[in-house]
């Protein structure tokens, strides 16, 4: 595919009969909506390539072959694709720009078998394998395995990340808590001296960081948000593209996680406001 100065690699899909694809591609935007296959003279892209080059429908693209005959087509429409870059077009738009009908060198197989049974899908692909004129099969049940297990390694790194963060937040309000009570050792024994129970007294303390903890969790969340949209913009993989979605669970979590590290900071923290002697408040001013 070229565009403007720029080359890249792709998956070359054309096909006379867009209804036979439909086991095989699942053809549908970012939001959902069904995409259709491009007519004659136009091309359909994934999202990696449109995100990737700044692609957007209407644009016009080239598609090259192995002799440097190029074809110009307009994008008629980007699906989303996880895994490799693919491109979408006709047999007959390629035929007319670079004056052959292009060989047809893949074939796609569905298997009447479980996706578990991994014997039988291997028996088959064997068996394809055999065949004349067939070069190479790949199994995409081996493929799916091969994300899920690079998704699931990186869950690992996610609980670290968590647990780290988790610690880091305990760390940091048991720290300003410890500072907020140092300081006002005279005010909380004063008030200790006008007869506040140790209920009444670490409440009065409390209250303070319980709002303060709404008020940072409700920005971390928006700020946590962004964040992870701009890593998620970084992380350029060519054969593979990530998507950042964020379901409603997992703010109620964070909002929630932030909260219990915060009542654990109060607990750990409770013992040093009794042991605060009410003398405290008869003390001079340094």
């Amino acid at each position: 595919m070229v565009v403007g100065n720029r080359e890249k690699d792709v998956n070359l899909v054309a096909t006379d009969d867009p209804e036979a694809m439909k086991p095989y591609m699942d053809l549908h935007t970012v939001d959902g909506d069904p995409v259709p296959w491009p007519d004659d003279g136009e091309a359909v892209i994934c999202n990696n390539l449109a995100d990737d080059f700044d692609i957007a429908i209407g644009d016009r693209i080239s598609l090259r072959d192995e002799d440097r005959n190029l074809v110009e087509v307009t994008v008629s429409g980007i699906y989303e694709n996880f895994v490799y870059n693919y491109v979408l077009t006709t047999p007959a738009t390629l035929e007319a720009g670079w004056g052959y009908k292009p060989e047809t060198k893949t074939a796609y197989v569905h298997l009447n078998v479980a996706k578990d049974d991994d014997a039988a899908i291997h028996q088959a692909a064997a068996r394809i394998m055999d065949l004349d004129r067939v070069v190479t099969v790949t199994v995409n049940n081996d493929l799916r395995n091969r994300v899920n297990n690079m998704m699931q390694s990186m869950n690992y790194v996610i609980i670290l990340v968590v647990v780290c963060a988790g610690a880091l937040a305990f760390i940091v309000l048991y720290n300003l808590t410890n500072i907020n009570i140092t300081e006002r050792i005279r005010e909380i024994a004063t008030i200790k001296v006008l007869g506040f129970y140790p209920k009444e007294t670490s409440a009065y303390v409390f209250r303070e960081n319980i709002f303060l903890t709404a008020i940072s969790a409700l920005v971390g969340l928006g700020l946590g948000t962004w964040l992870l949209s701009f890593i998620i913009d970084q992380i350029q993989v060519d054969l593979m593209c990530f998507k950042d979605e964020i379901s409603v669970l997992s703010y109620v979590l964070a909002y929630a996680l932030t909260f219990v590290f915060s009542a654990l900071v109060s607990a750990a923290m409770y013992g040093k406001l009794n042991k605060i002697s009410m003398t405290e408040s008869l003390k001079s001013i340094e």
